[in-house]
């Protein structure tokens, strides 16, 4: 129809759209462990998490926010790492997701990040001069306990013999003339391989004595010392030895050494790789030898601390540039000489510890040596032991110095020498056994030797036999 209006009617249709969503920030945010650079966090998931992120700060988020960038992962544990010792810092994570980034969760802290504390992993089992068999030193001027063991550990070795009859200098420097007859004298009990001394051609030593001479030029043979210079012609004598130097000395009078009884060895490189006094572990609490120049200095110092071999085991600083006192070097020496074969004269017994916790299995070793503390092999040595009681019918002896109530610890006839009795190797060393001993009971055993066929007499045999006492409480 002309002139007829048509209307159009036009329906919409709503259709819904999803709205993203932002997600959900972590909770229970908290730090699991921390190191003097590093710290772990853990928290709990976030839904719909495609990533963290983690943040940091050292003021609390104040004027600094850092993020540490560890890939993209809905892992919900980190450690942060690349913080600076001695700092405190705040840590909160963000959940991200397809809806975007979530608010910060509630911040913890880590609390002042301290230096690590490390503790030496390759101390020895057993000791050079055990506990009351070494007499004491006799000099006038040592009165710390530690360096009075340590001292009379060495005299008793011959390595020192004081700088008077009645004086040691514990606070003296050591000289590297000094050092040189200190080293050759250790390394004897110590099992070292002596060379004949020959002329190394050193040419600043000809002032000194025939025996300094010669133990200067076996510290060349052995490769203990290689000279002050690059030519190999100059030891310097008289000039003191440095903490640092010191560490290499007895490092490598080590690698020539003989492994004694619960000793720690590492195995060398090469096709046929020989097992060494050494430790390879990295641990130590040292802030101040990242500067000495050698990287095999570095090592040795750390090594020796692992094993032990230190004048201070928990301190912070190791000195490197300073002198060696006296005092140290029969510190270090002691400990040194404990993971190698030097043993006391005659048959001695001892033990890991002598007192436990509970019931214990007690770790023994036997050895004998000469008077010049070289290794006896093929000894036969017998070891008994008798339980302490208070019943007064029970005895370790009878009136005749026969045994009474004692039992045999390894094998063969009680108190006699038999073909069943433990023998010494090559290094005048038994195998080392365990023996049990029940809570809160105390036992005394001995080990001695006599020719085949031998039968233990006390009054005989009881002032060579060696004895000990372990206990459990």
């Amino acid at each position: 129809m002309a002139g007829a209006v048509v209307w159009l009617v036009v329906s919409l249709v709503a259709v819904p759209v999803a709205l993203a969503v932002v997600p959900d920030a972590p909770t229970n945010l908290a730090v699991t462990a921390k190191t003097s650079t590093t710290v772990s966090l853990s928290w709990t998931a976030a839904s719909n998490a495609t990533d963290y992120t983690i943040e940091y700060s050292a003021d609390a988020f104040v004027t600094t926010t850092m993020t540490f960038f560890d890939g993209v992962s809905t892992g919900v544990t980190a450690t942060v790492t690349g913080l600076t010792l001695g700092s405190t810092y705040s840590f909160r994570v963000k959940t991200i997701s397809s809806g975007g980034t979530s608010v910060a969760s509630t911040a913890v802290s880590s609390g002042v990040l301290v230096a690590d504390v490390h503790t030496p992993n390759d101390l020895p089992v057993y000791l050079a001069c055990p506990t009351g068999v070494v007499a004491a030193h006799g000099f006038s001027d040592i009165f710390h306990t530690p360096t009075s063991t340590a001292v009379s550990c060495i005299k008793y070795y011959g390595i020192t013999k004081g700088t008077t009859a009645t004086t040691y200098s514990p606070s003296d420097s050591v000289t590297r003339w000094q050092m040189a007859l200190f080293l050759t004298r250790m390394a004897v009990p110590a099992g070292v391989t002596m060379p004949d001394g020959s002329d190394q051609g050193f040419t600043d030593i000809g002032g000194k004595s025939a025996e300094i001479q010669l133990a200067i030029n076996q510290l060349k043979q052995l490769g203990i010392t290689v000279g002050t210079n690059a030519a190999g012609t100059l030891f310097d004598p008289d000039s003191n030895v440095t903490r640092e130097e010191m560490a290499l000395f007895i490092s490598r009078l080590l690698m020539d050494a003989t492994v004694g009884p619960g000793g720690n060895v590492e195995l060398g490189s090469g096709s046929s790789p020989y097992q060494y006094i050494k430790s390879n572990d990295t641990d130590h609490n040292f802030t101040d030898i990242d500067g000495v120049y050698l990287t095999e200095t570095r090592t040795a110092i750390i090594s020796l601390w692992n094993l032990g071999v230190s004048d201070d085991t928990t301190a912070t600083t190791y000195n490197p540039s300073a002198d060696m006192t006296r005092a140290a070097m029969a510190m270090f020496m002691d400990s040194a000489l404990d993971h190698t074969n030097a043993r006391p004269v005659g048959v001695n017994i001892q033990a890991e510890t002598y007192r436990a916790a509970g019931s214990h299995a007690f770790s023994m070793s036997v050895t004998n040596r000469t008077s010049g503390f070289l290794p006896i092999a093929s000894t036969r040595v017998d070891v008994f032991k008798y339980q302490h009681t208070t019943s007064t019918t029970s005895l370790r002896f009878n009136t005749d110095g026969s045994c009474a109530q004692v039992v045999k610890v390894i094998s063969g006839t009680v108190c006699s020498i038999d073909t069943l009795d433990g023998i010494t190797d090559t290094s005048g060393n038994l195998a080392t056994f365990s023996t049990t001993v029940a809570t809160a009971t105390s036992w005394d055993y001995w080990a001695w030797t006599a020719n085949l066929g031998g039968v233990y007499d006390d009054d005989v045999y009881g002032t060579v036999a060696n004895k000990i006492t372990v206990g459990t409480y």
